[in-house]
């Protein structure tokens, strides 16, 4: 029998770190997983990007009937100080009573607004909402719209 030697010491130490080294895998992703990933990813964006319309649909129509709830404010301010008497227009608000930019909503068009004398309500105040056009469903009139609502 042979003694082992310093050599075969060393040789049965380098087969078993190259063993260890061989059996452990490499830190890091594969490619399915990170196809994985990506593929999430892009399931969740598609996702956001149908829902963000209504969002930002029903997030007009909020900050319309604010806008008109504040108008409507201004406008009875103005009739306390002007002896009942509404103004003739909305400009006429500016800026004494509302702030540049408040007469348009949020759609950046200009309010229907009339005054209505005599009448059961003193002024008439309407977005012709999202569709731009008056006189159909998706008006907003500051006499019957939900402030709580976003429809």
């Amino acid at each position: 029998m042979s003694t082992p030697t310093t050599t075969d010491a060393l040789d049965q130490q380098i087969r078993s770190t190259i063993v260890t080294t061989h059996n452990r895998s490499r830190p890091g992703f594969s490619l399915i997983e990170l196809t994985a990933v990506l593929v999430i990813i892009g399931l969740l964006m598609a996702g956001a990007a149908l829902a963000v319309p209504g969002f930002l649909q029903r997030a007009r129509n909020k900050v319309t009937k604010t806008s008109m709830t504040t108008i409507k404010t201004a406008i009875n301010t103005y009739m306390a100080d002007n002896a009942g008497n509404a103004p003739e227009n909305l400009s006429a608000l500016v800026p004494s009573y509302i702030e540049p930019g408040t007469e348009l909503d949020a759609w950046e068009r200009a309010f229907y607004y009339i005054p209505t004398p005599g009448a059961a309500n003193p002024f008439n105040l309407v977005s012709a909402g999202p569709d731009g056009e008056f006189q159909t469903s998706d008006d907003i009139n500051v006499w019957t719209m939900n402030v709580n609502s976003a429809e």
